[in-house]
């Protein structure tokens, strides 16, 4: 499991990207047309559109940096109903689009409390057939965002934008709308408002948070306990002094539980590298507790794995002066074990995020609807926009 979560996220990028995508056989004549509504509108070519993704595929990889690494507010982000022309696709689309807003304005989306939710209310304000050739359909929105608090049904605020698409259907016209919702000012001034007042709600309700994890805890439920804790932003000053106090507890509870699960990662890592050498052995490594039983076989597999890793690097030192492969492979090798530390600590990072945002995501789906049932269902990873996990 190389990279798990970066392999999600770019499998997740190419996957919603793909429902913008024009097909490959339009023709050159039809290609270098544009039908152009008053209102915004997408009707980008084959080109244009990979072009786009190309650029997009590179900034995602900030975005997606930027959520893992956040202490600002952290949100989940509801995914709209599919009904009527929002299909999956749009659906998809309409869930990646608000990630990238809120992780522009500082504001996670993913792994967040499901307790403080982004939604959005889509409302269809026209819906046409071109009467010109080639046909185009042509449909409008309106976009009301709203943040939300699911246990009160507080509205920290909301923002209305009006979009519009054009494509060579309903879906896609309605994909090329999703593509247009902005970063605006309003909608920047709306989550900042909206994060202030998610901040004095921290501040307000520590004995909540308090409850929160202490049941969590109760039922061994460590890695949800840790996504409540995860969730408290460090501008909730009141409140994140709470947690700072409480979450080495928490932490060590979850890695005690999770040490067997550990270990079985481990072992996976060990059977598919071989002698190739990788930090994320060692990642999975230290997350394993050294009063668990199954401390002493991760201890044994990783010096095992650590020899025959410098084995093969005493190999390729042997052939490199005469071999430019044997060369090459070295200097690749010799960079990650100049960066061991590092690497290992982004992998280690990254199997935390993971186990708080999955703590979050099965916590979102138990809960009823609520609040927010009009709006969509709570999403909290890159795995849920993939594979419709929350559904």
């Amino acid at each position: 499991m190389k990279h798990l979560i970066i392999c999600i996220a770019f499998i997740a990028l190419c996957f919603t990207f793909s429902a913008c995508k024009n097909g490959s056989n339009t023709s050159q004549q039809e290609a270098g047309k544009r039908f152009a509504p008053k209102e915004r509108t997408s009707s980008m070519t084959t080109q244009d559109r990979e072009n786009a993704i190309a650029q997009k595929r590179s900034e995602q990889v900030v975005v997606f940096e930027t959520l893992v690494n956040s202490h600002g507010v952290r949100l989940s982000i509801l995914q709209p109903i599919v009904s009527g022309d929002i299909t999956q696709s749009v659906s998809d689309r309409l869930s990646m689009r608000m990630l990238e807003i809120a992780s522009q304005n500082g504001i996670s989306g993913m792994g967040g409390n499901p307790n403080f939710v982004l939604g959005v209310e889509v409302n269809q304000t026209g819906r046409s057939v071109t009467g010109s050739a080639p046909q185009r359909m042509n449909v409008q929105y309106e976009m009301m965002f709203k943040v939300m608090n699911a246990l009160t049904g507080d509205v920290y605020g909301t923002a209305k934008q009006n979009v519009a698409g054009v494509g060579r259907s309903f879906e896609e016209a309605s994909v090329n709308a999703a593509n247009e919702i902005k970063n605006t000012a309003e909608i920047q001034e709306f989550l900042n408002l909206s994060s202030k007042r998610i901040i004095d709600w921290y501040n307000n309700n520590v004995s909540v948070i308090k409850n929160e994890v202490d049941k969590a805890e109760g039922q061994g439920d460590y890695a949800y306990a840790l996504a409540i804790l995860g969730s408290v932003p460090e501008q909730a000053s009141t409140a994140y002094q709470y947690i700072t106090q409480k979450q080495p507890s928490t932490l060590s509870g979850m890695l005690h539980k999770q040490a067997a699960d550990m270990l079985g990662e481990m072992e996976g890592q060990i059977a598919s590298l071989g002698d190739e050498f990788n930090p994320s052995v060692g990642a999975y490594f230290s997350l394993i507790p050294k009063d668990t039983p199954e401390y002493k076989t991760a201890q044994t597999l990783y010096a095992d794995y650590q020899k025959k890793c410098n084995a093969r690097r005493a190999s390729l030192e042997a052939k490199a002066e005469r071999d430019e492969q044997a060369a090459r492979e070295l200097e690749k090798l010799k960079l990650l074990y100049d960066h061991e530390t590092d690497l290992a600590q982004k992998e280690v990072d990254k199997v935390m995020y993971q186990a708080r945002a999955q703590a979050s995501a099965a916590s979102a789906r138990s809960k009823p609807t609520g609040f927010f049932g009009s709006l969509g269902y709570a999403i909290t990873s890159f795995t849920d926009v993939l594979l419709g996990g929350n559904k």
